[in-house]
């Protein structure tokens, strides 16, 4: 049944190393450390991990070689235990994959993350993860761990019941025996959780018992005193390291309905504690049950109280919040762990519990708000408790109520360094409305705190501040008086809400541990280290009997020396959900006495029971059994080795090696103690009881020959499974009985099935009279020669070798038909004679000897048992002779189809021992006992070509029954007769009787999966596909088809491959090699491939000393090293590669160089002037440079993706400048130019810092923000960078203490930095937290009474904006109408600083418009406040006159709030009523700034009128000013009638608000015809103001000033059109008005222009505008036509609020990459737009139409495969497009269309010169002319040859290729077999059939458009729809090709 080798002495891999390193002293005791064998058997990840554990060090070892050491010497805490599971990829937790792709192992979880092996070690109050691909994690534990179990998904973890040393209440009374009179008394129930050990040792000093006088007897049986961790479950999961720990529960006991009041049945049901965990398993399935999902993992438990062993289910909980259902599940990171101790307060990433939150974050979802009035009554008792022990409720030692229990319950035992007052932290707001654990001080869970009631209830008094008479306190509480104790205080309501339960534990059966020795029940081990438990896996065969699965639990009890067996029966049920699919149901239990050790060993598929068991009179056995299978007794080898040389872990020396071979010990089976360690392939371990050494055996269940293993396994599935399983057991009997025949057999293995298939044959009954009556063949014992060195070699015997080199039925050696032994074929003489063994040897052939030895076998007393008169076999005489005749033939039809399955598969090695000729030759002989002359015929033909001569038949044996003959079968035959001719005729494969033959021949049943796929009249290539991969066929099986099968299945992928069909899975893209297909929804822009090339090698030396020192200022710009930031300069290169516009852009909007300028002295100038005249010309030029940052700030949004390691620099001004011509640097006035007088400069820099982080940036949370914190004092720069860190949705994260931390100092610019940070991050949320944080900045909002603010106006214009954006969308009635109060508040009292300036009312006219945006038809709740009437009140109508200077204030508010409420409405009466008024004489009582407010609002609520035409502005200018516009039949450019006044104010400001409303309209699209009319008005106001009259009076001031702001407002108005297109147009007029430097240009003026830059530039060309109402809304706000006069002006608009144009911006930059170098490449795209017949063509990288205005975009490359996006028919394309913006395409293959491909190599060659870079490129090239072979090629050929180089890192480049197929046909004709000339047929009556599928398809499209001409319809179709591929004209592999083929077979044929 089986061999045993020795391997030698097994010690730990990494003891050696250990001693080395003095991690353990010489010659260690195995008690000093802690050996651990981890064994995957999983096919695609098989391996043996090994752990060696001391005392603080824990070392790790894979496959006998040493990886890596892990210390704990610096955590001073002992390891308890170390292991090793699988956790989800922390990696790629974001980006989740379709199984079967990125995975590290192949092993999925439930979720379809990705698992990854990790190394867990816990301490004493820790446990560290190391994922062994680097990855790192600490996870704090709340208890002490006993012991952990790994499972398939993480650790259970079995913590350590605490026993209370402090009550003498705590000594335990053992139970009486069941069976006893006083058990019956008990009252406490046997399932009872408590340990019933009676003990003594932990008594301490007890105090006296506090009984009172009503105590009596029953208390005696009373259950002992439960600590304050008693509601703890015992078993608690990790199943993921930034997870917190999960629940393990049990479905409810179903008997046990009665239960208490309190308990109610939402709270989760656990395992009784005294279970512990023993063993967790995951069964692996059998080919049957693979196809459904579900997954059996079996868990064991002991309850050493009761003395049961429990088997479980386990089943992965999928983890949905009860509260939130519908709900999306948030994101893992919701529940990250922190990495810091206990002791350490926790940061940002600290999770929270559900009810109280600690960072902004929408509220968690916490219990039921609801509570019985009993628990509220308990609260309020425990509430007076508290202030009874002086306990205040908002105290310094506050409630923790955070979710996280890890890092937050306190423990008895932490060490006295770690500070228990760190735990403490600010105040919990008491009125949230989740609170209900108010009255509780620490977690409402088993926290086990310094002081605890010693009560059933699990609530922890927590804190340091309790001491001992607390403690007695609640003991007399508890004990006595009339207050009625903890019990009733619904404490004992335990919901663990801040655990989700993870695992769920299903009961399968229990079974008695039957105990004898009370010893185990008092071990105070853990119950893993006391017994050992193992799962079996039933055989195949044995399933489809019953379809079902049978798998072994078996319990081996060492110290009962017992073994347990149960066997469970797994069924698949379809009926019930995926996820509880798999029904478990037990069977028999086995119990075997006597045996001292046992295990399970596995040997490839095979898996048996290894016994040592001891006999009455003490001697020890070892045997392997099984209950499928028969008992076998193991003998071990007569001598056991020392040392294992073949070992990777052998250190020895190998120079004397004779002698370490020899090096051997005598065993004595009776001193084996036990077994140990079983590994892969039959690998054990048995111990020795004396010297306590481990001997390492290999113990063979299978053979080693897979071929063989092949044959077994059909023999196995032929037969019915009472024999099949004994075909194994049988063959190892045949070995033995040849072994002590001494037979004379080269491959023993081989021999032995060759006997078993011959002796089944003859067991039908053989004609005594034609058996030879030849005994068998024996070994002969040979002469040696001996050589000089000593060894012996056998030189005398040729025809021995030749017996060794042509083994089985080979007549020839197989290397022999290699290209490199060819001329021993071409020998004329020699042939193969030479292999033929010698006339005078008496060598008989191996099928006569082997014919022989099976009549030997079935004769003797062995084969008699089998296959006798009354042998089991099926085919032995005692059974019928239908049974007989039908096993028979199934046997030899399933031999013969894994003879044809190897057919189909190149890469099976024909010539490995045993070859197919061997299996052939057994298959031919039986054939011919059987007379099946046909199949004789055909195997005769497949034999090689001097078989007849070889062998000389035995003697013809007669089989007295022989089964009736079937029909031949050839599956090449099967294969051409199904693709080529009709379905009905083709034969069809020999009927399969067992499921488990699929196993063995896949590629046979692909095929009939195919072909029942396939109808036979609608076969067009996309079914062909579709059928194909149905049936299972991928990339990889499909290179290794023969190339003749190949090609038909080749030419339907190729049709399909230029244009999918768009409904199509990942699967079939991948199929058809076009996974880049679905790109743009799966890969995420974390797409982690280094960029190739991205800059080509030069020899120029790119940097040297002078550049180095000439550039030291420039590093404060350089971008920082990482991938992202590279790939998206790339990018950025790749828009403008065509000229230095960008560079010339950045240059502008520097601040980190002095600027250049010209001053030439006139003559009259003197020194002291010139000098004067300079320094005043920088002071002004300063002024211009400090308004640079604002448009910075856009040109480098989202740019970068900072080092966290690295400080952030943000940069400041460098204000001197250079002067030309004297070339001097001239500096400013520091005194001028002080912090706090440039304030908002500094802070617009800090904006601008800040948003060139890219939103896309990972770990930008509190401590990255902190460590970029300067310093104590706050800066302006930073305030800003916390407001643009709020703008990119980076404040999310950050934790609430951070923000008081900012506010607390009052800092105004960080106070307006953070606050409107913040709202920006929420915005739209309502986010209670934030609202009250704003409320607080807002007088306003405080309660009436409440004392005055002391705050600045701007903090307090800044928490009215951030209520507008919070509240965003929200039609929130409250926060309306205190916006409203104040637009319309009148200040009686006239103060210096009103608080309430046109700043602060605007902001609130805002924050009005965005609460309410876009809503002006639906207004909900506000009606009855008249919103309208009172803002169109404001905005239109006269006031009264004392009032007039305090609401003129709130002119511009009430306009902008009914332009933002109104927006889009297409309201024509409010459009009227905002309207500029229609009679002149009215404009002289209106400000200029508010006509265009209104002109602007009016054509923003009538958002479908605007027209970018000259006709439209002229016709919406008032009549008056119609002269002063030509009509668009003139030129535009003409001369402007007559000079303008004060009086044509309105006229500048009207065309200025008609030119900002058409540029919001057209935001962002690049649309030419609006930039040109906009570059019109541009030049007309650029005339006005470009020569200013310096003699100048008033009125011509007032226009020059109104014009000048006018000109800025259109400046920015045609930069938002062209937005991040970098238009050279718009950029020239920018420039120039960049370098203006008069006097009357402000400091607003410059920013405008700067912000126009930048708009131009928008994130340099990757981002733009759109045009939703939230971003017209924030680009309304942001480019506010009003522009402060001076750095520090904030009178008319607060100048933060000029970055909201973020809220605008939209990521729209196509960018196509390769898909295997991912570099960026530029390509055509065709843009259609929804409801256009046209298209647009653009070259990528580009900025698309707003994604919601295109229908599809599809890429023109010849290059690449073309892809195209159908956002119409695809939505969620829109949303995967805006996380990446990238199209990965893959680079076609070299087209074989002979014209293209010739045209291509021809071009490559015209480089004329000989160093032509294609010649550079191609070192190959000269192999064309060399090898004959390739000479024939063409261009095209030549070209895909060397086209597979090309493309980078991807796999698919590796596929075959037409040429490959042509080159293998060609070489088939002349030296092929009979198979290979029927793959041609079947090839060529393919080619005929698919050459008529082309006309049929040709003459029907004739026929329509016949039929459409006759219609008079239109000939063309629409473009748009997709096509179905049809069999074109060009083939995969040319028709021309296989017509030369079909040529050279005839020529072959007349030869």
């Amino acid at each position: 049944m089986a061999s045993v080798t020795s391997l030698g002495l097994h010690q730990p891999t990494a003891l050696q190393y250990a001693v080395q390193e003095q991690l353990l002293p010489e010659n260690p005791p195995s008690s000093s450390y802690d050996w651990d064998i981890t064994v995957n058997h999983t096919a695609n990840e098989e391996g043996e991990d090994e752990l060696l554990v001391t005392k603080d060090t824990v070392i790790w070892s894979r496959g006998s070689i040493f990886r890596k050491c892990f210390g704990f010497q610096l955590e001073k805490e002992p390891i308890t235990q170390a292991l090793l599971t699988y956790f989800p990829n922390s990696e790629q937790a974001d980006d989740i994959q379709e199984p079967g792709l990125g995975e590290k192992n192949g092993r999925l979880n439930s979720s379809q993350r990705p698992l990854s092996k990790a190394l867990v070690v816990f301490l004493k109050t820790q446990a560290h993860v190391y994922y062994l691909d680097g990855t790192s994690h600490v996870v704090h534990m709340p208890f002490d761990v006993e012991c952990a179990c790994a499972a398939p998904q993480g650790v259970i973890i079995q913590r350590k019941l605490r026993t209370d040393t402090g009550l003498a209440g705590s000594m335990k009374f053992p139970r009486a025996p069941h069976n006893s009179l006083i058990s019956n008394l008990s009252p406490v129930s046997v399932q009872s959780s408590q340990r019933s050990t009676f003990s003594t040792d932990t008594l301490g000093n007890p105090k006296t018992l506090a009984l009172r006088l009503n105590a009596n007897l029953e208390n005696l049986w009373g259950v002992p005193e439960e600590r304050n961790d008693s509601q703890w479950p015992r078993l608690v999961a990790l199943t993921d390291p930034l997870l917190e720990l999960g629940l393990v529960v049990t479905q409810p006991d179903r008997s046990a309905k009665r239960k208490s009041s309190r308990n109610s049945d939402k709270s989760p049901n656990f395992l009784d504690r005294a279970e512990e965990i023993v063993h967790i398993e995951e069964v692996p399935h059998h080919q049957t049950f693979q196809r459904s999902n579900a997954k059996l993992v079996v868990a064991v438990t002991v309850n050493r109280e009761i003395c049961m062993y429990t088997v479980w289910k386990v089943i992965y909980i999928r983890n949905e919040d009860p509260f939130i259902h519908g709900r999306k599940v948030p994101k893992k990171t919701d529940r990250r762990r922190s990495s810091m101790q206990p002791g350490i307060p926790s940061g940002a990433t600290t999770p929270l519990h559900p009810t109280f939150r600690e960072g902004f974050g929408a509220p968690l979802p916490g219990k039921r708000s609801r509570k019985s009035e009993k628990v509220e009554k308990n609260d309020k008792i425990l509430e007076n408790l508290e202030s009874s022990l002086g306990i205040e409720k908002e105290s310094g030692v506050t409630r923790r109520t955070s979710r996280r229990v890890s890092s937050m319950l306190a423990r008895a035992d932490l060490s006295a360094s770690q500070d228990r007052t760190a735990f403490s932290e600010q105040a919990q707001i008491s009125n949230h409305p989740n609170a209900k654990r108010d009255a509780s001080h620490g977690s409402h869970r088993g926290r086990t705190s310094a002081v605890s009631f010693t009560s059933s209830s699990n609530f922890g008094v927590g804190g340091s501040l309790l001491e001992t008479p607390v403690d007695s306190l609640l003991e007399d509480l508890r004990s006595g008086g009339d207050f009625e104790g903890f019990h009733s205080m619904g404490l004992d309501d335990h919901d663990f809400d801040g655990l989700t339960q993870e695992i769920l534990f299903t009961k399968i059966h229990s079974l008695p541990i039957d105990n004898s020795n009370i010893r185990y029940s008092l071990s105070k081990q853990p119950a893993r280290t006391q017994c050992k438990v193992f799962c079996l896996t039933g055989p195949e065969s044995l399933d489809e009997e019953h379809n079902r699965q049978q798998v072994l639990v078996g319990i081996q009890d060492p110290m009962e020396k017992r073994l347990q067996l149960l066997t469970l029966y797994l069924q698949s049920n379809k009926s019930s959900p995926v996820s509880n699919r798999m029904v478990v149901t037990f069977g028999q239990l086995r119990k075997a006495q006597n045996v001292i050790d046992s295990c399970k060993i596995v040997d490839g598929e095979m898996s048996m029971i290894l016994v040592l068991s001891q006999s009455t009179e003490g001697q020890r056995d070892l045997s392997i059994q099984a209950p499928w299978s028969e008992l076998r007794s193991i003998a071990l080898p007569p001598k056991l080795s020392l040392a294992n040389l073949r070992s990777l872990d052998y250190h020895g020396s190998l120079v004397n090696r004779d002698v370490g071979i020899r090096r051997a010990i005598t065993p004595v089976i009776g001193e084996i103690a036990g077994l140990r360690h079983p590994k892969l392939r039959g690998v054990v371990d048995i111990l020795d009881e004396d010297t306590q050494q481990y001997h390492q055996i290999r113990i063979q269940l299978q053979p080693t020959s897979p071929r063989v293993s092949k044959v077994l396994k059909v023999l196995r599935s032929a037969l019915p499974p009472s024999s099949g399983e004994k075909v194994v057991a049988e063959w190892w009997k045949i070995i033995a009985w040849l072994r002590e025949q001494e037979s004379d057999v080269v491959d023993i293995e081989w021999s032995a099935s060759v006997v078993q298939i011959l002796s089944l044959n003859l067991a039908l009954g053989v004609d005594e009279s034609t058996v030879l009556a030849d005994s068998t063949p024996r070994r002969r014992s040979r002469g040696f020669l001996r050589s000089s060195s000593g060894a012996q070699i056998d030189l005398s015997d040729w025809d021995a070798m030749n017996a060794y080199e042509t083994p089985g039925s080979l007549t020839h050696p197989p290397w022999v038909e290699k290209k490199a032994w060819q001329w021993i074929m071409e020998e004329e003489d020699s042939s193969l004679s030479m292999f033929r063994p010698s006339p005078e040897r008496e060598n008989p052939p191996f099928l006569s000897s082997h014919t022989k030895l099976a009549l030997a076998y079935i004769s003797s007393s062995h084969g008699a048992a089998v296959f006798g008169a009354d042998g089991y076999f099926h085919t032995s005489p005692k059974h019928d002779y239908l049974t007989r005749t039908r096993y028979a033939q199934d046997v030899f039809l399933a031999l013969h189809l894994l003879l044809e399955e190897q057919k189909l598969d190149i890469t099976t090695l024909h010539s490995s021992s045993p070859s197919s000729v061997d299996l052939r030759a057994i298959l031919l002989l039986v054939a011919r006992w059987f007379k099946w002359h046909d199949w004789v015929n055909c195997y005769e033909l497949e034999m090689p070509l001097d078989w007849p001569e070889q062998q000389s038949e035995p003697k013809h044996i007669s089989i007295s029954l022989t089964p009736p003959e079937p029909a031949f079968w050839n599956v090449f035959n099967w294969i051409r007769t199904s693709l080529s001719q009709d379905i009905a005729s083709s034969s069809f494969v020999p009927p399969i009787r067992s499921a488990m033959m699929y196993s063995i021949i896949p590629r046979t049943k692909m095929f009939e999966d195919l072909f029942k796929g396939l109808s036979w009249r609608n076969r067009t290539p996309v079914r062909f596909t579709e059928a194909m991969y149905k049936s299972g066929f991928t990339p990889l099986i499909l290179e290794s088809l023969p190339e003749y099968i190949l090609v038909p299945l080749q030419d339907a992928i190729a049709q399909c491959q230029p244009s999918p069909p768009p409904g199509w899975t990942k699967g079939l893209l991948n199929l058809v090699n076009r996974d880049d297909v679905g790109s743009v929804l799966t890969r995420s822009n974390s797409h982690h491939v280094t960029l190739h090339g991205m800059l080509a090698p030069t020899h120029v030396a790119s940097w040297d000393f002078s550049y180095l020192c000439q550039n030291a200022m420039d590093f404060n710009d350089a971008p920082s090293d990482d991938i992202a930031e590279s790939d998206k300069q790339a990018v950025i290169r790749t828009i403008f590669k065509e000229d230095r516009r960008l560079d010339e852009t950045k240059l502008m909007l520097n601040t980190t160089k002095p600027r250049i300028m010209r001053l030439d002295p006139l003559p009259g100038w003197t020194e002291p002037y010139y000098l004067e005249q300079q320094k005043e010309m920088v002071t002004r030029l300063a002024n211009n440079t400090l308004s640079i940052p604002a448009g910075r700030g856009l040109m480098n949004y989202g740019l970068r993706f900072p080092l966290l390691t690295q400080k952030f620099h943000i940069n400041g001004f460098v204000l001197n400048c250079t002067v030309k011509p004297s070339n001097v640097t001239v500096g400013v006035d520091k005194s001028l130019f002080t912090e706090e007088r440039i304030a908002w400069a500094f802070f617009h820099s800090g904006v601008a810092g800040g948003l060139s982080i890219s939103r896309q940036a990972k770990g930008i949370d509190t401590s990255w923000i902190l460590y970029n914190k300067p310093g104590n004092d706050l800066s302006n720069r930073h305030a800003g960078f916390l407001l643009a860190l709020g703008l990119n949705g980076h404040l999310k994260g950050v934790a609430k203490w951070v923000a008081f931390k900012y506010l607390t100092p009052k800092h105004t610019m960080t106070s307006i930095g953070l606050l409107l940070g913040l709202a920006a991050s929420y915005i739209g949320t309502m986010d209670s937290l934030i609202t009250r944080l704003l409320s607080v900045h807002v007088t306003r909002m405080l309660p009436r009474g409440a004392a005055e603010l002391n705050l600045s106006p701007l903090t307090q214009t800044t928490g009215i904006m951030g209520i507008g954006l919070l509240y965003c969308n929200s039609q929130h009635r409250r926060m309306s109408e205190i916006m409203m109060s104040e637009i319309e508040h009148i200040e009686f009292e006239d103060d210096e600083e009103p608080l309430r300036t046109e700043c602060y009312r605007l902001a609130a006219g805002f924050a009005l418009g965005f609460i309410n945006l876009g809503k002006g038809t639906d207004l909900k709740g506000l009606h009855d406040m008249r919103v309208t009437e009172k803002l169109l009140t404001l905005a239109s109508a006269s006031k009264k006159a004392e009032h007039v200077h305090i609401l003129d204030r709130s002119t511009s508010a009430s306009v902008m709030a009914i332009a933002l409420i109104y927006m889009k409405s297409e309201d024509h009466i409010v459009a009227r009523k905002i309207d500029v008024p229609d009679a002149a004489l009215q404009f002289d009582y209106i400000r200029p700034d508010i006509l265009l407010l209104r002109t602007v609002a009016k054509h923003l609520i009538l958002w479908s009128e605007i027209e970018p035409t000259h006709d439209w502005v002229r016709k919406n200018l008032p009549r008056r000013y119609h002269e002063r516009l030509q009509p668009s039949t003139q030129p535009s450019d003409g001369p402007a009638p007559g000079p303008l006044d004060s009086t044509h104010l309105p006229f500048l400001t009207i065309l200025a608000g008609l030119c900002f409303a058409i540029a919001l309209r057209f935001a962002g699209s690049g649309n030419f015809k609006v930039r040109d009319l906009l570059l019109s008005y541009i030049r007309k106001y650029y005339g006005q103001c470009s020569h200013p009259n310096p003699k100048a009076n008033f009125d011509e001031r007032m226009v020059q000033v109104t014009a000048s702001m006018c000109l800025d407002v259109v400046a920015l108005s045609c930069a938002t059109v062209m937005a991040g297109t970098c238009d050279l147009e718009v950029l020239q007029y920018l420039r120039s008005l960049h370098s203006r430097n008069d006097p009357d240009t402000t400091y607003g003026s410059h920013m405008a222009i700067h912000m126009a830059m930048g708009a131009l530039s928008l994130g340099c060309g990757t981002q733009t505008f759109n045009t939703s109402n939230m971003a017209i809304a924030s680009l309304l706000v942001a480019f506010y036509p009003v522009f402060p006069d001076s750095v520090q002006d904030n009178k008319s608009h607060l100048q933060a609020f000029r970055h909201f144009w973020v809220l605008a911006t939209d990521p729209r930059c196509l960018v196509t990459r390769d898909v295997a170098t991912n570099i960026p490449v530029s390509m055509p795209v065709v843009v259609r737009l929804k409801n256009s017949t046209e298209e647009e063509v653009r070259m990528t990288p580009c900025l698309l139409p707003p994604l919601s205005d295109i229908q599809t975009v599809r890429t023109v490359s010849p290059e690449f495969w073309n892809l195209e996006l159908n956002f119409e028919s695809h939505p969620e394309y829109a949303d995967a497009f805006q996380r990446s913006q990238a199209l990965y395409l893959r680079r076609q293959p070299v087209s074989d269309s002979p014209f293209a491909t010739t045209m291509l190599a021809l071009g490559r060659q015209g480089g004329l010169s000989i160093f032509s870079t294609f010649a550079a490129a191609q070192p190959l090239e000269w192999l064309f002319e060399t090898v004959p072979t390739l000479r024939k090629l063409t261009h095209a050929e030549r070209a895909i040859v060397l086209d597979r180089s090309i493309g980078g890192p991807d796999v698919s480049n590796s596929a075959v290729s037409a040429v490959d197929v042509r080159l293998v046909l060609q070489d088939i004709i002349y030296g092929g077999n009979r198979d290979d000339l029927l793959g041609l047929k079947s090839l060529f009556e393919w080619a005929e059939w698919r050459a008529g599928k082309v006309q049929e398809e040709e003459n029907a499209k004739e026929k329509e458009k016949k039929d459409r001409k006759s219609r008079g319809s239109d000939v063309s179709i629409s473009t748009n729809i997709w096509k179905e591929p049809r069999w074109g004209l060009d083939s995969w592999l040319r028709e021309s090709i296989i017509e030369g083929l079909k040529g050279d077979v005839w020529l072959a044929g007349r030869e």
